[in-house]
């Protein structure tokens, strides 16, 4: 079993990289229609451990969609915020379901997806490697 570990964290890897390709390219598809959002706020998560307690911010954030304000609470967070409140940002929502939504030209998702799928074609193959080695 410990022969094949690198095969298996190589795969949930890759397919982790997959899926999430694939939820971030359903996204782009769907929001399509582009506004301007603002900052109007930041909710801060902690977490203490040994070392001591941290913190990480979400940005909240308010836009119009079709004549009704939204307010919803981004999903990436940071330990130093990359937005503060007031900050405008142009994003592209889902009309179809208007509380989805993008911020136009922000590539992290991207790069992200990338590295996991990169990092579980290496972890695959280099776990068929050690597999497949005669003792």
């Amino acid at each position: 079993m410990q022969r094949f570990m690198g095969i298996i964290l190589g795969v949930l890897f890759l397919g982790i990289g997959i899926f999430l390709y694939f939820k971030t390219n359903n996204l782009v598809k769907n929001c399509t229609v582009e506004t301007e959002a603002v900052v109007v706020g930041m909710k801060q998560e902690d977490s203490t451990d040994d070392v001591g307690t941290s913190y990480v911010y979400y940005p909240i954030i308010e836009y119009d969609a079709d004549g009704k304000a939204i307010r919803v609470t981004m999903d990436k967070g940071s330990s130093n915020p990359t937005y503060n409140v007031g900050d405008k940002l142009t994003i592209l929502y889902n009309p179809n379901k208007t509380n989805e939504f993008i911020v136009k030209g922000d590539m992290s998702s991207n790069i992200f997806t990338i590295l996991l799928i990169a990092m579980g074609v290496f972890v695959t193959g280099y776990g068929i490697k050690v597999a497949v080695k005669k003792d």
